[in-house]
């Protein structure tokens, strides 16, 4: 998993260098608002557990220069799926709220078309976690936030000088708590989404 967000993080660099100009002045300050779909595996007492994931991204961005800029907002994910434990079978429904810092660099391939990455870190807390059994329900609260990894790389076509659409794949690695769960829970997860986008030029 760490070598597929090094994969997408990488490019940053990269692109960062770049000194292709754009004929126009871009506007410093943006908006962008994603929907995703895709899966997360989570342990649940050892176990690899596979779950069906949607998110929404709402964040703000600020341009450093041409192809460079910063970004940060928040991302609500909802996790669901069937597995089991010691208890039987149970159908998982997992929330989390994710703040993330990304650095963000775009390169155009044509006077329309960018290619764009961006990564960096996220907190995240989890916000529900509910175990639905045949004749019973657990559901388990989180007080500790968690760190990770965010990498993404896609494709953005401008429509407007003020809007542009786009596509990306996320890939996102939670791999630290900040205070031990009390649950006994482990929150560590990683999660794959392809994300549909839509970004706003102030």
């Amino acid at each position: 998993m760490n070598k597929k967000i090094f994969a997408l993080v990488l490019p940053i660099m990269v692109l960062s260098l770049s000194t292709n100009a754009q004929v126009n002045q871009p506007s410093k300050f943006g908006f962008q608002l994603s929907y995703g779909i895709g899966s997360s595996v989570i342990q649940n007492e050892g176990i690899n557990t596979r779950l069906g994931t949607t998110s929404v991204e709402i964040l703000g961005t600020y341009q450093f220069k041409e192809n460079l800029g910063i970004s940060t907002g928040f991302s609500v994910l909802g996790l669901n799926g069937n597995s089991f434990n010691e208890n039987g079978n149970y159908n998982q429904t997992r929330g989390i709220l994710r703040i993330p810092v990304l650095l963000n660099t775009n390169k155009y391939l044509n006077e329309k078309t960018q290619l764009i990455t961006s990564g960096g870190l996220f907190i995240n807390h989890i916000i529900e976690d509910s175990y639905k059994y045949v004749n019973s329900t657990e559901d388990l609260e989180f007080e500790n936030w968690s760190m990770g990894l965010q990498g993404r790389l896609g494709i953005c076509h401008d429509v407007s000088s003020k809007a542009a659409v786009g596509v990306a794949y996320n890939i996102q690695y939670n791999f630290s708590d900040f205070s031990k769960n009390q649950s006994g829970i482990d929150s560590r997860m990683s999660t794959n989404t392809f994300d549909l986008f839509v970004k706003f030029k102030f």
